[in-house]
């Protein structure tokens, strides 16, 4: 009889990334599943290498992680045909129209869905196809950006809220269902309002948050110029600073990360080179 392998998480050489060890995508349990949750905590980030495993699989598997959150680009683009619950990242062709969201153009760096109430709180993406080069996603820890935050910034965002327009996206295209503002003034446009540093809702550690860009985003209460110098200090603390960990691609590899903790971006690629990834992402709480 053969002894199942023992589930571990290996730290990578940074702060925000184990390898998983010993995890069956076909023959798995809920103990397996309770580790995967400490490790998911513990590290922000967890890689799966080469698991060939299917869209099905993938979908049954992120079930055990929470609701499913349904992408905005999975009601235009990025859907995928059979499993609703997959977000399709393509630059691929059909029919002389994209086969997914995003195409081959650098993303800079982010937290998932920041202008929603609540942010998602984990995705798990697979690479099914991948270029030999380009494309690599990139990861640095948020508690790390926090926690190493010199006294002067640090003070600086204490009890702070950050305001995010949520009517143009980074590209400056209207989001699904936005209308053209009336206004010059962002801060009078729809939008979401998130402290500044928020308290992870399992692990009850601080993060740093900071969304997606600093076009649209307000500390509020400050005026325009304070809020734009203190968000640039932050921003360059935390993606000019900190430890990064680099995700090359292979097929079949599986990154999951939490969205709560983390930040991440993608390098862009060469157009001819065929990029396919699948993602599917679960719900979390409204930050506090």
């Amino acid at each position: 009889m053969l002894t199942k392998q023992r589930l571990r998480a290996v730290q990578n050489d940074s702060n925000v990334c184990a390898d998983i060890e010993g995890f069956d995508f076909n023959a798995y349990d809920a103990h397996d599943i309770e580790e995967l949750r400490r490790f998911w905590l513990q590290y922000g980030v967890l890689r799966f290498k080469k698991t060939g495993i299917t869209d099905a699989q993938q979908v049954e598997f992120s079930r055990h992680f929470g609701e499913f959150v349904i992408h905005p680009k999975q009601k235009q683009e990025g859907g995928h045909p059979t499993h609703p619950e997959i977000l399709v990242i393509s630059n691929a062709m059909k029919d002389g129209k994209p086969s997914g969201a995003m195409g081959n153009s650098e993303a800079t760096w982010h937290t998932d869905t920041w202008f929603y109430e609540r942010p998602p709180a984990g995705a798990i993406l697979r690479g099914v196809t991948v270029p030999a080069s380009g494309g690599d996603t990139y990861f640095l820890s948020t508690y790390s950006a926090f926690e190493t935050l010199p006294d002067a910034l640090r003070k600086g965002t204490d009890g702070r809220q950050i305001f995010f327009q949520n009517v143009y996206d980074k590209t400056g295209k209207l989001r699904l269902g936005k209308s053209e503002p009336g206004s010059q003034d962002f801060r009078e446009w729809t939008g979401v309002v998130h402290p500044l540093v928020r308290i992870h809702g399992e692990t009850g550690r601080k993060a740093l948050y900071l969304g997606g860009t600093t076009e649209g985003a307000w500390i509020v209460g400050l005026p325009l110029d304070e809020s734009a110098a203190l968000l640039a200090d932050l921003w360059d603390h935390t993606t000019g600073k900190q430890e990064v960990f680099v995700q090359k691609w292979d097929e079949g590899d599986i990154m999951m990360w939490d969205n709560r903790c983390t930040m991440h971006r993608r390098d862009g690629f060469d157009p001819s080179l065929i990029r396919i990834m699948h993602r599917t992402t679960t719900a979390g709480e409204r930050p506090v």
